[in-house]
């Protein structure tokens, strides 16, 4: 009788302790109505949409498959055409300028530190100062290419600068 006593009173304390601990869970997780709840009246993500153009050989071009052979010859003639309008035929008008100062000396070693790159032995561009007189009697030294190169060159070649952390910005001779 005293073990079935015991095993009673065990019964009912993990009874009672089951429901003090539910009766605790709820209580913790049910907010009261006073409590402030912070929401996000703002969106988390923000879409935005692709603006790539399809460039040669790059992915969209690579998944884009023409339906028809008449397709692949017609994308060939505006290949073609577009040769046509290679940049050895655009005008050389553009030169790459590197720094502007008001000081002569400061050009002259801006130039020579600048050309201390060997991108420059490469691609056989010298630099040179060229003097610019603003309308307020103000007169800058500015360090730009000798060479004069087509707009397409020229953003090619300063885009590579940029990457090699010697600015430059393309002027209009």
């Amino acid at each position: 009788m005293k073990n079935l006593s015991l095993k009673i009173s065990l019964i009912v304390f993990s009874y009672v302790t089951l429901l003090i601990l539910i009766i605790l869970s709820y209580v913790s997780i049910v907010p009261e109505d006073k409590l402030l709840v912070l929401e996000n009246k703002s969106p988390l993500v923000k879409k935005i949409e692709n603006q790539l153009s399809s460039k040669k050989d790059s992915v969209y071009k690579i998944l884009e498959k023409p339906k028809k052979i008449e397709d692949i010859i017609e994308n060939e003639l505006s290949n073609s055409k577009k040769s046509e309008n290679s940049p050895e035929k655009l005008p050389k008008i553009y030169r790459l300028q590197f720094a502007s100062f008001k000081d002569k000396n400061k050009s002259y070693d801006t130039k020579k530190k600048i050309l201390e790159s060997n991108f420059f032995k490469d691609n056989k561009i010298d630099l040179g100062i060229k003097k610019i007189d603003l309308d307020n009697n103000i007169t800058y030294f500015r360090v730009i290419s000798a060479n004069l190169f087509s707009y397409v060159d020229a953003n090619s070649y300063c885009e590579i600068l940029k990457k090699k952390k010697i600015n430059c910005i393309i002027i209009k001779e």
